[in-house]
């Protein structure tokens, strides 16, 4: 029976339509029967099947003749699933081609093979909605490059910078992990044909040219070796993978962080119709963002646990292999989902530009402190610069001031810097640096 994951309350909770549909036992079984409808006919090419019944085998594969109610008539404690797979599909086919599926190879190079093929269907998917993500985030960047707003470290407010560095910030990481992704793609995306112990014997001669064949026809390439017992390809998907679900949890937490309302420096898109409680009318949560940084918490588990299960046995190890087919969907899916969030969200966030200059303005100028402190520096010294502004900046947040009626209250400061130099210092809208370049070098960056 399906777990309440599977019903209609939290199925996008956990994945997109998109994967789920890749993912499904019935995505499974049509990638399976396509890998043994290419294997027949890059048999046939070398002689080893005859061509009619490569061609009844084709046909077979493309009729979707088989169903989720045939395949459980065949699965039993102790069988191995894909066996269950081509057993209730042998019986849809004319004993003058069943006699030849499956010849030569064993289950696990076509469970490979089509484990491959759905996760590059589904990476195709995924680094689309990345891809669209990535020309928001230069959009927002270049839309928001001078636009000044408090910088934060270690939680509290430090120098100003811009919005649009911010923006520049995630675009950045966000570009080297689709980098990554692509190149774990195809490092990913290799056929499995090497029979039952990875040396062909079953085909004999004719077993590279089968091999060729076969990835020809499915797009793929040809690994040197077989790859059975090594599952490192796997582990690097799901490495990479909860890498980028990092990033993307990275700016879900900004967003969340600025969206408060104390805050309010950027909006998340909620749906006018959308009820946040049961009992708190003016609710409108941030859901999306909640659940991009949820599923980059599932995705580091299940990608650790696939780093646990890459140590297998000699030639073949079903202790590893069988827990792929729960941790690749769940991986998959819950990324699938977060990269959605995030686009989601960014799509229809906005900017309250106002806001950000008010909270520049906490403390009359206080996060231009540094500013203050190099231009006295140049009078009386770094460390001497350092203590009076540290104790004025003090006063400013403990006392009733702020920033600037302190600094010019004190004989230290204005015996070097005039009022009008002291109201010029503490503007932190010009205290933003390089900001601006930056935001540009980083866009210039982005291969697009």
């Amino acid at each position: 029976m399906p777990t309440h994951l599977d019903g209609s309350l939290f199925a996008d909770v956990y994945g997109t339509p998109e994967a789920r549909a890749v993912f499904s036992q019935e995505g499974f079984v049509a990638s399976f029967l396509r890998v043994e409808a290419a294997l027949a006919r890059a048999q046939a090419e070398v002689g080893l099947v005859p061509s009619h019944a490569a061609e009844t085998i084709v046909d077979g594969a493309a009729r979707d003749a088989v169903g989720a109610s045939d395949i459980e008539r065949h699965t039993a404690p102790g069988k191995i699933f894909s066996v269950a797979v081509l057993e209730a599909w042998l019986e849809t086919l004319p004993e003058s081609a069943a006699r030849y599926v499956h010849w030569g190879v064993t289950t696990q190079d076509v469970s490979d093979t089509a484990v491959v093929l759905q996760l590059r269907e589904w990476l195709d998917a995924v680094l689309s909605d990345l891809d669209a993500l990535g020309d928001r985030l230069v959009e927002l960047a270049e839309r928001h490059r001078d636009t000044a707003a408090v910088g934060r470290t270690n939680h509290v407010h430090a120098t100003p910078t811009t919005w649009g560095l911010r923006f520049a910030s995630w675009l950045d990481e966000l570009s080297r992990r689709v980098t990554r992704l692509r190149a774990v793609r195809e490092e990913v995306t290799v056929v499995q044909c090497f029979g039952a112990t990875g040396t062909l014997a079953s085909l004999g001669e004719d077993g590279l040219a089968v091999q060729e064949a076969l990835a020809d026809r499915l797009g793929l390439a040809v690994p040197a070796v077989a790859w059975f017992a090594a599952r490192d390809r796997f582990a690097a998907l799901t490495s990479a993978v909860a890498t980028a679900a990092g990033t993307l949890a990275r700016v879900a937490k900004q967003v969340l962080l600025c969206n408060r309302p104390e805050v309010g420096e950027v909006t998340e898109p909620v749906p006018a119709d959308a009820v946040g409680s049961s009992t708190m009318p003016h609710k409108r949560n941030p859901l999306r963002s909640q659940v991009a940084v949820a599923m980059a918490h599932r995705i580091r588990a299940r990608a650790a646990e696939m780093h646990a299960r890459q140590s297998g046995y000699d030639e073949r190890d079903y202790a590893t292999w069988v827990g792929e087919f729960g941790l690749l969907p769940e991986v998959c899916l819950a990324f699938g989902r977060q990269a959605r969030a995030v686009r989601e969200v960014l799509d229809g966030l906005t900017v309250d530009e106002s806001v950000a200059e008010r909270n520049l303005e906490h403390h009359g100028g206080l996060v231009a402190s540094e500013r203050v402190m190099m231009a006295l520096a140049d009078r009386v010294g770094k460390e001497a610069a350092h203590r009076v502004v540290h104790e004025a900046a003090t006063e400013a947040v403990e006392g009733n001031d702020d920033f600037v009626s302190v600094l010019s209250a004190d004989d230290r400061v204005t015996d070097h810097l005039s009022d009008e130099e002291i109201r010029a210092l503490t503007d932190p809208t010009a205290y933003t640096g390089l900001a601006g370049r930056l935001v540009d070098r980083a866009v210039a960056s982005v291969d697009r």
